[in-house]
């Protein structure tokens, strides 16, 4: 388990964001294009999401059920870079150098996964609705400008899907994801979650910051977007029951921590990932997908 890092502040996000630009959320043989354009977009094949169904929607599982089907591994990325003279050894655990990231989707391919949309994987376990073989869902946090200059490109060479969870607090910043470069994730086949405003923990809220953490980036996401957002992402990974009653009632349909285990009564709250490390080949990534999940 990693340390935790200290979230941004209203009052310092502009100095922690020209620093070390982070905002991690820890707790505990198709080569793709080299760069994504605005003016033409490709997006996901089909074939990288599960099939639909015909029949009608199945009845939702219970919690005990929920849980049984939780063995779908998601990863979850932070920023795709080369590493920096003043990057921390903290901060090296959770950068991703794009070359490490091309040759970790490469093993994903050669052994495999296929790569799903995180409304399939909702829909399975929510559901039971089928999945391909040997599912895996990509996510990642904070919002870094990376994800649409580093991942969106491989992610179309590959032909993966993948869901974003930006801060909102971050949008339009320099060094982080506009408006624009959401709507055009968007319209690549990427789903879009949110992951608080400005990175508290939320286990820790006062009572007069719930709507300004939870329910205003909901409502931003929509508006950037022209659709629904119904996916959340805990910043740190970190959980309590308040926060299950509120991310609910904020109307969410599904959230994802990080490695604890999935709350027991509200596993769809509690979905877990885990945060592959940068010294992480192929084999390496392939067996945690085994032993993790």
């Amino acid at each position: 388990m990693v340390p935790e890092r200290k979230g941004i502040r209203r009052r310092d996000f502009l100095v922690a964001a020209a620093g070390i630009a982070l905002a991690g959320c820890t707790r505990s043989a198709g080569r793709p294009p080299a760069a994504a354009t605005s003016s033409a977009v490709r997006t996901v094949p089909p074939t990288a999401t599960a099939t639909p169904s015909s029949s009608p929607t199945p009845s939702a599982g219970t919690p005990q059920e929920i849980l049984a089907r939780s063995t779908v591994p998601v990863l979850c990325f932070h920023q795709l870079r080369d590493f920096r003279p003043g990057d921390s050894d903290y901060a090296r655990t959770i950068i991703t150098p794009p070359s490490v990231f091309i040759a970790q989707l490469q093993a994903l391919r050669d052994g495999g996964c296929t790569p799903i949309t995180a409304a399939a994987l909702v829909d399975h376990l929510q559901f039971g609705v089928d999945l391909p073989p040997q599912p895996v869902l990509l996510s990642f946090d904070d919002g870094s400008a990376t994800h649409h200059s580093v991942a969106l490109p491989a992610l179309i060479g590959f032909g993966f899907p993948a869901i974003f969870f930006p801060m909102t607090v971050v949008l339009n910043k320099p060094d982080w994801l506009s408006d624009d470069q959401l709507r055009e994730l968007d319209r690549a086949g990427m789903s879009i979650g949110a992951h608080t405003w400005d990175h508290q923990r939320m286990d820790r809220l006062a009572a007069d910051q719930w709507t300004t953490e939870v329910n205003q980036p909901k409502a931003k996401l929509a508006e950037i977007l022209g659709h629904p957002v119904d996916l959340l992402a805990y910043p740190y990974g970190v959980w309590s029951p308040e926060a299950l009653a509120r991310v609910s009632a904020a109307g969410y349909r599904a959230a994802f921590q990080l490695s604890d285990a999935q709350d027991p009564a509200q596993p769809l709250l509690t979905i877990r990932r885990i945060m592959p490390t940068p010294t992480w080949d192929g084999p390496t990534l392939l067996s945690h997908l085994q032993s993790d999940f």
